[in-house]
C-alpha cells in the first residue's frame, strides 16, 4: 500500500508537469518563426547598446541560425565586432548585411551606413585604400554624411594630402555644424600650415560647441606656445587638466611651456605627474631627465634617461645626453660607450661623432679619433665653425699617424 501511494504521487506530479509543458508549448507556438527570430535580434541589439558585446553576439548568431539571410542581424554582429576590434570579422558581417535584403519594416541602417562601417573597419586594419573607397561610396549614397567626410579627412591628412583633408573637414562641418572633432581637426590643419588666426578660430568654435572639450584647450595651449605667448598657453593647458585630471598630454605640454619660461620647478612637477599617469610614455621621462639636468641633478637625469631606454632602446639622443653627463663626471670610458651606442642608433648625428672623436683623441686612440672626425666633417656644412677646426685637427693627427 505504501509503495502504491508513492507511485500515485509520482504520476500525479508527472501529469501536472505535462499540463504545464503543454500550456508553455501552446503559448510558444503562437509566435511565428519570424517573430522569434526578430525577437532574438532585438534582444541582441539591446545588449549591444548596453555594451554586452559577447552576449549580444550569441543572440544575434542564434537569430542567424534561424534565418541565414537575416541582414539586420549581420549588421548588428558587425557592430559588435567593431567594438571589440575584430575588424576582419566585422568586414565579413557587414558584407553579408549588404548582400541580403532587410526583413524588418524599418531597419535602423541603410547602405550608406554599411559602407561607412566597412570604412571604419578598414581603417582599423590600416588598409586606407579600401577605407577611402568605402567611405567615398558612403558619401555618394548620402551627401551630407558628416562622419564619413570626417574620416576621409583624417585619412587624407595622414597621407599628407592637406587640400583634400581641408575639403572633407569643411564638408563634415557643413553637414553637421556642431561636430566639434571636425572643427578641432581643421584647426590643427590650419596650425600646421601656419595660419594661426584660422586655427584659433576653429579651436574656439570647438569650445563653443562643448565647454568641456579638453582637446581644444590643449590645442589652444600648443598654438599659443608656438607663438611664444606662454602665459596664454599655460592658461589653456591648465584648463585642460582641470577638465580631465588624468589628461597626460596636457600635463606634458604644460611642463614643456614651463621649460620655455625657465620655471623649472613647475616643469618638474608636471613631468612627474605625466610619468605617474602614464609610466609607459618615454616622452615623460625624457623631459623629466632634461629638467633634472637643468636643475643640476645629474643623478636624477641619468636615472630617467635609463628609464627612457627601457621603454625605447633605440630612442635617438638619449645615449648622447647620457654621454655628455658621464663626460662631465669624468667617466670617459662610459661616455665613449654611450656615444658609440648613440651612433649605432643615430649614425647621422654629427655631435655624437665629434664628442666621441674628442674623447678617443684624449685617450690616445688616434686611428679611431681620426675616423670619427672624418665622419663628423661629412655630416656638417663647410661653413660650420667646428668643421674648420676639425679639419685642422685632422691635418695634425694625420701627420702624427
Amino acid at each position: 500500500m505504501k509503495l502504491f501511494r508513492m507511485f500515485s504521487r509520482e504520476w500525479g506530479l508527472y501529469f501536472v508537469l505535462m499540463v504545464l509543458f503543454s500550456h508553455c508549448a501552446s503559448t510558444t507556438s503562437k509566435r511565428t518563426l519570424k517573430e522569434r527570430t526578430i525577437g532574438l535580434y532585438v534582444q541582441g541589439a539591446e545588449l549591444h547598446r548596453k555594451g554586452n558585446y559577447i552576449q549580444a553576439r550569441y543572440l544575434l548568431n542564434q537569430a542567424i541560425d534561424f534565418n541565414s539571410e537575416f541582414a539586420e542581424a549581420y549588421y548588428g554582429l558587425g557592430l559588435t565586432f567593431l567594438e571589440t576590434k575584430d575588424f576582419n570579422e566585422a568586414i565579413d558581417s557587414f558584407g553579408k548585411a549588404e548582400k541580403f535584403k532587410p526583413i524588418t519594416e524599418k531597419p535602423d541602417y541603410d547602405n550608406a551606413d554599411i559602407k561607412f562601417k566597412l570604412g571604419i573597419a578598414y581603417i582599423g586594419l590600416e588598409d586606407f585604400e579600401k577605407a577611402t573607397s568605402s567611405l567615398n561610396e558612403a558619401v555618394e549614397l548620402r551627401k551630407d554624411f558628416a562622419d564619413a567626410h570626417f574620416n576621409l579627412g583624417v585619412i587624407e591628412k595622414k597621407n599628407a594630402n592637406n587640400e583634400e583633408a581641408y575639403k572633407h573637414f569643411r564638408n563634415a562641418i557643413e553637414a553637421d555644424s556642431v561636430m566639434g572633432n571636425a572643427h578641432l581637426a581643421l584647426g590643427i590643419l590650419y596650425k600646421g600650415d601656419g595660419d594661426f588666426e584660422q586655427s584659433q578660430e576653429q579651436f574656439e568654435k570647438a569650445i563653443e560647441i562643448n565647454k568641456e572639450n579638453k582637446q581644444a584647450y590643449n590645442e589652444l595651449g600648443k598654438l599659443f606656445r608656438e607663438q611664444k605667448q606662454f602665459e596664454k598657453a599655460t592658461k589653456f593647458l591648465r584648463r585642460a587638466t582641470q577638465i580631465d585630471e588624468k589628461y597626460v598630454e596636457a600635463y606634458l605640454n604644460l611642463g614643456i611651456v614651463y621649460v620655455d619660461m625657465n620655471v623649472y620647478e613647475k616643469a618638474l612637477k608636471n613631468f612627474i605627474k605625466t610619468t605617474e599617469l602614464d609610466p609607459t610614455l618615454p616622452e615623460g621621462y625624457m623631459n623629466l631627465a632634461q629638467v633634472n639636468y637643468l636643475l643640476a641633478d645629474t643623478t636624477g637625469a641619468l636615472e630617467n634617461y635609463q628609464k627612457v631606454l627601457k621603454l625605447d632602446q633605440k630612442r635617438k639622443l638619449v645615449n648622447f645626453q647620457i654621454g655628455q653627463i658621464l663626460d662631465q663626471q669624468g667617466k670617459s670610458f662610459e661616455a665613449i660607450e654611450a656615444y658609440r651606442q648613440e651612433i649605432e642608433n643615430n649614425p647621422e648625428h654629427p655631435s655624437s661623432h665629434f664628442n666621441l672623436a674628442v674623447l678617443l683623441q684624449q685617450s690616445k686612440q688616434i686611428n679611431e679619433a681620426v675616423e670619427e672626425f672624418r665622419k663628423f666633417v661629412t655630416l656638417v656644412s663647410e661653413s660650420d665653425e667646428r668643421a674648420v677646426k676639425v679639419k685642422k685637427i685632422l691635418a695634425q693627427l694625420e701627420k702624427l699617424n
